[in-house]
């Protein structure tokens, strides 16, 4: 069985739609923050319209924080019906 198969298995299964954005922005985030950040940065929920991430160290952060503006509207431009207007970091 090819992955996407296996992955589409799994998702049905925990009730995961694809086509949802809150669940789909997951599966974009590497795109969307970049190579650099993506392996320190991980988003912990939406809540309204805030992007709750939790970074492994605060310098990590405060380069994410600098690029909210970017991250904003790159997430706006793919998941618009989401309309996040800000980002908030928690500690990790």
């Amino acid at each position: 069985m090819e992955a996407k198969k296996v992955l589409d298995y799994v998702l049905r299964g925990l009730d995961i739609k694809t086509d949802n954005p809150q669940s789909a922005i997951g599966f974009e985030w590497q795109k969307i923050i970049g190579n650099r950040l993506y392996a320190h940065v991980k988003i912990i929920e939406i809540k309204n319209t805030t992007l709750i991430l939790r970074a492994d160290h605060p310098s990590w952060a405060q380069i994410t924080l600098m690029q909210q503006k970017k991250i904003i509207a790159s997430i706006n431009k793919k998941y618009p019906s989401l309309g996040i207007k800000s980002i908030h970091m928690i500690n990790s």
